[in-house]
């Protein structure tokens, strides 16, 4: 035998018979072999319970799993918006809007002087709010957004010193955009004047400022007169396309 742990000592010393150990031992219940236990009938019945009650539940209201429950008896969808994307939509989009949109667009490149408010920057850069510049004819504006503008100028009294750069590495579809876009959103126009500038005016401008190498001066642009406006066809704002009479 082994160490005193694994001896019995009570059967050493003969204080329990052999029979008192085997009696003892019958007491036991016997383990159960695996795979052979039993569940109790109380889980049993609140399983079913639980399958009988859910299930119904589930199924009362899933409506079929149709997505009718998601929609109440007065619900109203609204109409689809106008993209401006193929088909139907494109017809439901006036062309000034998206005229003035894609001018938006490329007056991103003007906004770190002008700002997106158009408001300047006061003391270094020009506001496009109430400038005479945006106000006047179009030949002005045209000239400089071509050719840009250095050295000391006047924009609503206020003396300003600097450089534009010229914008004449966009195309005159662009040009025109951006110049119908600020005309319009920053300009203060006669009642009637609806500020659109074409790309047919920007292709004249090309033409009429051609022999300008260098950016306008003041003076020179003043020599442009105030209300001039560049040739050019006007067109129907619903379509684009140019205007009756």
């Amino acid at each position: 035998m082994g160490s005193n742990e694994n001896k019995n000592i009570d059967y050493d010393q003969g204080t329990v018979s052999t029979v008192q150990l085997h009696d003892s031992v019958r007491r036991e219940n016997a383990l159960p072999r695996e795979g052979s236990g039993t569940v109790g009938i109380s889980i049993i019945v609140v399983s079913a319970l639980v399958l009988i009650f859910g299930g119904g539940q589930l199924f009362s209201g899933a409506n079929g799993f149709s997505d009718s429950i998601y929609i109440s008896d007065y619900y109203k969808a609204e109409p689809r918006p106008a993209l401006g994307g193929d088909g139907g939509d494109a017809a439901a989009v006036a062309w000034i809007d998206s005229w003035t949109k894609d001018g938006k667009k490329v007056y991103g490149n003007c906004i770190a002087c002008h700002q997106a408010s158009g408001l300047g920057i006061p003391g270094q850069f020009p506001p496009l709010i109430g400038s005479e510049w945006v106000d006047g004819g179009t030949a002005r504006m045209g000239a400089i957004l071509l050719h840009g503008i250095s050295g000391s100028f006047s924009v609503g009294g206020q003396a300003y010193n600097g450089l534009m750069p010229a914008w004449n590495t966009l195309s005159d579809e662009k040009i025109a955009q951006v110049a119908t876009y600020i005309r319009r959103e920053f300009g203060s126009l006669p009642e009637g004047e609806d500020g659109v500038v074409t790309t047919e005016m920007i292709k004249a401008a090309r033409e009429q400022f051609s022999g300008q190498a260098v950016p306008y001066q003041e003076a020179e642009l003043l020599a442009i007169p105030e209300g001039e406006m560049l040739p050019g066809a006007k067109v129907d704002l619903q379509t684009g396309e140019p205007a009756e009479g």
